[in-house]
């Protein structure tokens, strides 16, 4: 993984006693650190960083959200989501969340949005992983001619969904992603 040690919230942590990096893979990295309590004590942390992501509820003209579908190894299991994706590291740092929108919004979708607002930003798994995601809202969506394309490793069909069929899958537990459930619970009640 590319990223400088300066740019891992965890490793600039005035309680970090110490810090060993267990595991360097192509999106994340496994730290096993020892830090210090408030109560003096020393406790051992395994601590997963993960690149920034930036997740789009795109909403078309007509009031229908775009979902992905694509398969997840980890459940096994082909699952709808919000398009979203890793924001791309520079040399500069973490590319700005509005950019790798806008670039993910077009790459998954083969849309891009004349409206693109920041919603909210979240971690999703505060207790072992510092992955934050930042969430946007798209709409004056246009299609795009020739889009970006999408990344080597990916496989992602897009969907429309309205409110109504929307409410019907969320009911019977055909969403699963915990991004795609908070995107859609904004739209919906919006």
């Amino acid at each position: 993984m590319k990223v400088e040690n300066k740019d891992i919230n965890f490793l600039q942590d005035p309680r970090l006693v110490s810090s060993e990096m267990i595991f360097d893979g192509a999106i994340l990295r496994l730290y096993l650190n020892q830090i210090k309590l408030d109560s003096q004590q020393i406790v051992s942390r395994e601590l997963l960083h993960h690149q920034p992501a930036a997740a789009i509820l795109a909403v078309t003209k007509e009031d229908k959200v775009l979902l992905v579908k694509q398969y997840r190894p980890a459940i096994v299991e082909e699952i709808y989501e919000v398009p979203a994706g890793i924001l791309d590291y520079l040399d500069t740092g973490t590319e700005e969340a509005e950019v790798g929108a806008i670039r993910e919004l077009e790459e998954e979708t083969g849309y891009r949005a004349n409206q693109i607002e920041r919603l909210a930003s979240f971690y999703v798994t505060p207790g072992y992983l510092n992955e934050e995601i930042i969430l946007f809202s798209a709409t004056d969506l246009v299609k795009v001619d020739h889009p970006l394309p999408q990344d080597e490793d990916e496989n992602v069909t897009v969907h429309e969904f309205s409110r109504s069929e929307i409410q019907a899958m969320l009911k019977v537990g055909e969403i699963k992603d915990l991004k795609t459930l908070y995107a859609l619970q904004i739209w919906l009640n919006n």
